[in-house]
């Protein structure tokens, strides 16, 4: 792992997270088209398709306890060799005043929705918005399943974020460990429903890029970390170490 990442100063950093995250592909040249305004190229995988981060989280912020739930791309971390790097597309957050918040102070894509997420086996992501489902993904009930990988991991890199117009580019850093369990995405046991309603960018272009799941990472007691938001220069070590002094 770069040494600049792991000194950065976190802004917040979040224990006993219950966190389910979905791993999966979509089409490499809808990704490519998507990400070349903003001088982003998706990082492949072994087949040549793009590669996509589903994170849901249940978590507490000062006793308030909320569900978030975001989509990220994976990119090629140009200034970073050898480490994670990602776009994020979109996110939505249970609490309307932490998604406010998000856009203003963090200049994240967030909305608000009411989102709901299980951990426990069989794990369940449930996103809606007016009592309308947007987005579901549930694990197969019935008997339990043996995990592909069990272990201490973590996803750490920087996070680049949409342009905004007259904001320049921007980014933040983050950091997801904690104990993980990955089980095979198994359709059609698995299931896996997106429905874009109004402001639903994001999920239109999961649909429009053919996302296919291929794993769930499951935390159920992860350790969420974020740093404030840079500047894209700042993805630099020497400009990160300016902005840390």
């Amino acid at each position: 792992m770069n040494s600049m990442t792991t000194q950065v100063t976190w802004a917040t950093e979040l224990a006993h997270v219950h966190e389910v995250s979905l791993l999966g592909t979509a089409d490499m040249a809808f990704w490519q088209k998507r990400l070349q305004g903003e001088d982003l190229a998706p990082a492949a995988d072994e087949h040549g398709h793009a590669q996509l981060l589903i994170v849901a989280a249940d978590m507490r912020f000062m006793g308030v306890r909320f569900c978030e739930l975001s989509f990220s791309v994976l990119v090629e971390p140009e200034l970073h060799v050898g480490q994670q790097a990602a776009y994020l597309v979109g996110a939505f957050n249970s609490r309307r005043f932490f998604a406010w918040y998000e856009r203003r102070v963090f200049a994240t894509p967030y909305q608000h929705a009411d989102v709901r997420v299980s951990a426990a086996l069989p794990a369940t992501i449930d996103v809606a918005a007016a009592g309308v489902p947007l987005f579901e993904a549930r694990m197969q009930a019935g008997a339990g399943r043996a995990p592909t990988r069990s272990g201490e991991a973590a996803w750490e890199g920087p996070i680049f974020l949409p342009e905004r117009q007259g904001g320049g580019r921007k980014m933040f850093f983050a950091r997801l460990r904690g104990h993980t369990q990955a089980y095979p995405f198994l359709p059609p046991h698995d299931t896996l429903a997106i429905t874009p309603g109004p402001g639903g960018e994001a999920l239109q272009a999961l649909l429009d890029s053919g996302f296919a799941a291929s794993e769930w990472v499951i935390r159920a007691d992860a350790r969420h970390a974020k740093s404030n938001t840079y500047p894209r220069s700042a993805a630099q070590p020497a400009a990160a170490a300016q902005e840390r002094a």
